[in-house]
């Protein structure tokens, strides 16, 4: 089995919607990840922005581990 098919049985996002009943607006967020969220015209437009906020969190959190992981290699014992 390749990785990716690994990984893609692995990994399971399922997405939990809600619709504001005055502005018609969706909110989605995965289950599991409940503190991301995402916002959309449609449930659509609200996953992929999901998805735009869980790759920017991924990317930020990847550059403070580095970060931490520098500097605890570097600092004095």
């Amino acid at each position: 089995m390749e990785f990716e098919d690994k990984l893609l049985n692995e990994i399971k996002f399922i997405p939990v919607f809600t619709q504001d009943k005055i502005s018609g607006y969706y909110e989605v967020n995965y289950q599991g990840f409940p503190t991301f969220i995402g916002y959309g015209k449609s449930e659509q437009e609200a996953e992929l922005n999901l998805l735009e906020v869980l790759l920017t969190a991924l990317g930020e959190r990847k550059e403070k581990i580095r970060e931490i992981s520098i500097n605890d290699y570097y600092s004095p014992q």
